[in-house]
């Protein structure tokens, strides 16, 4: 899920528990890769209008392709594994305060 989705899911939800019940700890960041990084071969496979696309930006950045999909990734990552703001947490915490006090008095949640 994204961030968006994980908002919008706590504002919409009454119950979270099948959340909670999933929710660990992320064990470790996502790693930049250097130069003496281990890899392994990803064969993936990709529109032609794609890798064509892939190819120019790699030519005029004077880099490899599997450079510019890393790179990509790389951010894709980032983004799907950042922790969220101090809006966005402020926000989820208030809808879960919102359904424990509801639970706790027996009350329809109001989401």
């Amino acid at each position: 899920m994204t961030k968006e989705e994980i908002i919008a899911w706590f504002d919409a939800a009454d119950d979270l528990s099948p959340l909670l019940a999933r929710t660990a700890p992320v064990a470790e960041p996502a790693v930049r890769v250097g130069a003496d990084t281990p890899m392994l071969l990803a064969s993936i496979r990709l529109p032609v209008s794609m890798i064509e696309t892939l190819d120019g930006l790699a030519e005029s950045r004077g880099v490899r392709r599997s450079d510019v999909i890393r790179a990509a990734l790389a951010v894709y990552i980032d983004q799907q594994t950042s922790p969220v703001s101090d809006d966005e947490a402020v926000r989820a915490l208030d809808v879960l305060r919102r359904v424990v006090v509801d639970r706790a008095t027996q009350r329809p949640v109001a989401a």
